[in-house]
């Protein structure tokens, strides 16, 4: 379209020119000076009672000669004195807010009074969905797993194979709602566990596969039922940036990235793979970059890991992230507006629950709130700027949102150990509180602190998820501890922080024994990875009978004592006992960190700025009343502006604007003209 559209107001068409674009890659763009022209204008062809109006103006182009014809500021006649200074230039801010859709794994349901979600199963998101594992057919045998085709199966053929991670919606022996395969109901809360393949035997298509995981599997000895759990095959490793399942964007990643080797990993002799093989090492920049690591120096608030949350694929012309979120996420929290992070396989201590205290819906969402924070270096402030992320009740801050590098942090330990593939459980544990009491042979004194954790063990049935992650710091203070005196330590569970411990099974976890895991140290000191002892203190529940499911309201009705003689009898904790883990020659195996892809859904808006650099122009009456158009002189027209050049100090014609409509100028009425053009 080479002429200006004019059907409209006067508008003013402009753009910088070629030479600007140069100067501004360069560096060297400047705004000087401007000249007014009339170079498409013919005067005296029509005849004096022509309305110059009327005449059509090229648009402004890239490779814009220069003004052919210029109005003078006064009565000479040569365009050298032309132009004259710019007096007004204004930078704008332009801002368009945009909602991306919503990305991930599943897709909302609105029930009769609940919110279900569906998964996706299609192959752009699944290998392999149509398939169930029959809880009569496991064996005791439990790494290895009968998976037989759903009543789904057909379209999708499928086999599972080495190094596909498989997601499984849980089933036991005592659940009598009927589950729904690949739907998460909000209402019936169950472990959703992740495990790698590490071998097969037979076929899905014979009906005959037998699936060997990375660890033990659920068994319900005797049990001859028809309850059976859902399990879908997931692609693993590195999907989202090497042209993997979902390099096309179709979900966001997730990367487990740790600074420290987990607690009981490190048996003292090597065995067992340390955090440099977790699996997100590849991160650890990240993690320090966004202030986790050299900026924490109190030892009980310790960020050991971090889940990274963030939009990757590969990069096309067509296939970008600024495509989807803009240049930024938006966080407004006085709207309150802020990406939503979705987890409807979760089950978060801290959500609403029954006065039972069992939950009984599944599923949390996280947000941003607050004001603006920035991470710090060396105690310094950066310009790297975040807002809190918050669960869905707005009491827990559980990690960052960091809109303009468009990623998320998730920092809460226990919501990181319930996001990861391998912590063998989907559920949060709450922190423990504690007392001291003064002993003559006690646990702790002068200078020693205490790192306390525990672990829920199920010995039947379920197996046992990981020990709890947020650990409970004892640190004596001279106050508590005059003249030296010896303390034991005593340990309470918070009123109602077990919501989805489940009695009588059915729905939710159970456990069948407890045991404290715990650390002496220096004070100041961290705790280290082979320096943990674990003691037993089942027998201790109130009113609990041993070798029978724990009930959650009696461990929150007994106080715990750690003594010196119970710790110094313990033995090492060596997480290998609970969660199969790998060994230095196991690298196949799963392990912490090896999260390539967020299992939710991420609903964000996201913004896209331009800026606007804006010119006004003032043109007295007094000026620009003749002009060097050889068609102008007796031609009984006032002179018409339909042009207006931005020169750089070096005199170049930088940016052009070009008038829909000429403006006629006389010696009575002051015309100002707003040139604006978006970088």
């Amino acid at each position: 379209m080479s002429y200006i559209d004019k059907n409209s107001n006067i508008v003013v068409s402009a753009r910088l020119t070629d030479t600007g674009r140069n100067l501004l890659a360069s560096g060297a763009l400047t705004f000087n000076t401007f000249k007014l022209g009339d170079s498409e204008i013919d005067y005296s062809t029509l005849g004096a009672s022509y309305d110059i109006t009327l005449e059509n103006i090229i648009r402004a182009k890239a490779k814009q000669p220069e003004i052919k014809t210029v109005l003078l500021p006064t009565s000479v006649t040569l365009p050298s004195n032309a132009a004259l200074g710019l007096t007004s230039v204004t930078a704008l801010e332009l801002k368009t807010i945009s909602q991306a859709p919503e990305l991930g794994f599943f897709q909302i349901q609105t029930g009769v009074t609940t919110f279900d979600y569906t998964a996706h199963t299609t192959t752009d998101y699944v290998l392999q969905s149509d398939t169930v594992i029959p809880l009569s057919g496991l064996t005791g045998s439990t790494m290895y797993v009968p998976v037989r085709q759903s009543s789904t199966y057909g379209t999708n053929v499928y086999e599972p194979s080495f190094g596909d991670l498989m997601m499984v919606k849980m089933s036991n022996d005592t659940i009598s709602t009927t589950q729904t395969n690949g739907i998460i109901e909000e209402d019936l809360p169950v472990p959703y566990l992740w495990y790698r393949v590490q071998g097969t035997s037979g076929t899905l298509a014979a009906n005959n596969l037998s699936v060997e995981v990375d660890r033990d599997f659920a068994y319900f000895a005797g049990y001859a039922g028809g309850n059976e759990c859902w399990a879908s095959f997931y692609p693993s490793g590195n999907t989202f940036s090497s042209g993997g399942l979902y390099s096309a964007g179709t979900v966001w990643n997730q990367n487990t990235v740790w600074s420290y080797p987990m607690a009981g990993v490190n048996d003292g002799l090597g065995t067992y793979e340390n955090f440099e093989n977790y699996g997100g090492e590849n991160y650890v920049g990240s993690k320090e970059y966004f202030g986790y690591t050299s900026e924490i120096t109190n030892v009980c608030t310790d960020y050991r890991s971090i889940g990274i949350l963030h939009y990757t694929n590969v990069q096309t012309c067509d296939n970008q992230s600024e495509n989807t979120y803009g240049q930024n996420l938006y966080v407004d929290t006085t709207v309150p507006a802020s990406p939503i992070v979705k987890v409807p396989t979760l089950m978060w201590h801290g959500r609403a629950f029954s006065g039972s205290g069992t939950a009984d819906l599944i599923g949390e969402t996280f947000s941003g709130t607050g004001v603006e924070k920035y991470v710090t270096l060396s105690g310094a402030t950066t310009e790297v700027s975040y807002y809190d992320l918050v669960d869905s009740g707005g009491l827990n801050t559980v990690g960052r949102i960091f809109p303009n590098q468009q990623m998320i942090t998730i920092d809460d330990q226990e919501l990181v150990a319930a996001l990861s593939y391998k912590s063998n459980r989907n559920w949060t544990l709450p922190t423990l509180g504690y007392g001291l009491l003064t002993a003559t042979n006690g646990l702790l004194g002068q200078p020693q602190d205490l790192y306390v954790s525990y672990i829920l063990e199920s010995t039947s049935g379920y197996t046992t998820g990981l020990h709890a992650q947020n650990y409970t710091c004892v640190v004596l203070t001279e106050e508590e501890c005059p003249d030296n005196a010896k303390k034991d330590v005593q340990i309470t569970f918070p009123t109602a922080g077990l919501p989805y411990m489940s009695l009588s099974g059915d729905t939710g976890f159970q456990a069948d024994s407890f045991k404290i895991i715990a650390q002496r140290v220096t004070s100041g000191e961290k705790p280290t990875s082979d320096g943990w002892r674990i003691m037993d203190f089942t027998s201790d529940i109130t009113g609990h009978v041993t070798g029978t499911t724990i009930n959650p309201l009696s461990l929150e009705n007994t106080t715990f004592t750690i003594t010196a003689d119970k710790y110094s009898t313990s033995s090492a904790y060596i997480l290998h006992d609970y969660i199969n883990i790998p060994t230095t020659a196991e690298t196949d195996l799963l392990q912490f960190g090896d999260e390539n892809f967020f299992y939710g859904n991420m609903s964000s808006a996201g913004v896209t700025r331009k800026w606007r650099t804006k010119f006004n122009i003032v043109v007295p009456p007094t000026q620009f009343n003749t002009t060097n158009n050889p068609t102008w002189l007796n031609s009984g027209q006032n002179v018409h502006i339909s042009e207006v050049g931005i020169y750089s100090v070096g005199g170049d014609l930088v940016a052009i604007g070009k008038m829909n409509l000429p403006i006629e100028k006389n010696n009575t009425t002051t015309v100002i003209i707003e040139i604006a053009f978006d970088l």
